[in-house]
């Protein structure tokens, strides 16, 4: 029986049903030793309810619930308030958003940590903007035998997205979400959806300088919010397994408050993140590889832009670069005198450029010779000085 059919026996005032000796679970319990069979069952359908319940949860088909709610406008996450998003998201993405109410903030739990063909997904978190706010609805596998029905309910929730915004979901959510739709024969919703994974921009402004880039890290340092009794992400496959086995609920419960600070952090985070590629300097980024991903995307005035204006607090490496989109706009008094400033520090590429300078566009091949000199060994550096000692040699002669 399908999901709808399954979601029109479900209105009115059902009744909790027993599950089949037939099922997938059932099954599974069967081949295991009669002396593992009790704790490794899987929960009877009546804990299901229970755990409806328990979560506040709409129960979609048997083995698959559903929580909704809804945030108003206004509320935040943190530091950040989440209607900043809707400006903020554009300027982290190459290309149109599109409208921003088929935006969808999308985060997984997982059988394990791994990902592949053994793994399952089994609960999905998906945010979205809303004309009054936003809505969150999350998505729970109770049941290893309703998979189908899960991973239907999820294509509908999906279908129509325009942007998927993740964390790390290009090389774990999203191939896994791909590869378990097409176990379940299900058409996948987000196969020509385009992508954005917040985990890129915040490794570009701030592996440097972090510790790590993990989501918590992030939402910490970003957004003003630190976790109070959250269940790691680690603990959440053992929870699912706890509830299969034994049908223990309030691990579950912690999965999906994990899940949601998850969600709205994700948001959240894009606020923070755009006005770090404004503005580096002052909000902790790596100033020269925000720079550096300006430059990549094609847009060096950007690079120039904010480069410029953190002159005085930049590193040798941004400084460096400075001076080189200075040369590229012919600004060669500019560039000079960034070198000079690094030459003082004895930096090689600084020494290297001012010998160039002095000896290609000013002739003054006995500068040039100064700076080569103080150049690290090499072969490089002897056959510049040889150069510029022969061209001084026939002058003098």
């Amino acid at each position: 029986m399908g999901l709808r059919e399954r979601l029109g026996r479900l209105t009115g005032a059902p009744t909790p049903p027993t599950e089949g000796s037939g099922s997938f679970s059932a099954r599974l319990a069967r081949l295991r030793p009669a002396s593992s069979r009790g704790a490794a069952a899987a929960p009877h359908p009546a804990d299901e309810w229970a755990l409806a319940e328990l979560l506040s949860a709409e129960r979609l088909a048997p083995g698959v619930l559903r929580c909704e709610r809804r945030l108003a406008a206004g509320v935040c996450h943190g530091a950040v308030e989440l209607d900043r998003v809707r400006d903020a998201l554009p300027e982290l993405f190459d290309g149109p958003v599109g409208d921003p109410g088929a935006w969808v903030f999308l985060d997984t739990e997982t059988s394990g940590l791994a990902g592949g063909t053994g793994t399952w997904v089994f609960q999905l978190g998906v945010l979205r903007p809303a004309a009054d706010g936003w809505r969150l609805r999350q998505y729970l596998l109770a049941r290893l035998d309703a998979e189908p029905d899960f991973l239907a309910a999820a294509a509908a929730e999906l279908s129509g997205s325009g942007l998927l915004v993740t964390y790390n979901g290009k090389t774990f959510d999203r191939p896994l979400l791909a590869t378990r739709f097409r176990l379940c024969g299900i058409a996948d919703p987000l196969a020509e959806v385009a992508h954005l994974d917040l985990l890129a921009p915040v490794r570009r402004a701030f592996s440097s300088v972090w510790r790590d880039c993990r989501l918590a890290s992030a939402e910490e340092r970003l957004l003003g919010f630190r976790r109070q009794g959250d269940l790691p992400g680690s603990a959440a496959p053992q929870a699912w397994l706890d509830w299969l086995r034994h049908g223990r609920s309030a691990p579950l419960a912690a999965v999906l408050r994990h899940n949601d600070w998850d969600l709205l952090s994700l948001a959240a985070l894009a606020v923070p993140l755009a006005a770090s590629f404004r503005d580096p300097l002052g909000m902790g980024a790596s100033v020269h590889s925000i720079a550096g991903y300006h430059l990549s995307r094609g847009v060096p005035q950007r690079a120039f832009a904010v480069l410029s204006a953190q002159r005085e607090g930049l590193d040798v490496p941004a400084l460096r670069l400075l001076a080189e989109l200075h040369r590229r706009r012919g600004e060669w008094e500019q560039a000079c005198q960034i070198w000079l400033r690094l030459a003082e520090r004895d930096e090689p590429a600084a020494l290297e450029a001012l010998a160039k300078y002095y000896e290609h566009r000013c002739a003054d091949h006995a500068a040039a010779l100064d700076f080569a000199e103080r150049l690290p060994p090499g072969a490089g550096r002897e056959r510049r000085c040889g150069r510029l000692r022969a061209r001084l040699a026939a002058r003098a002669g």
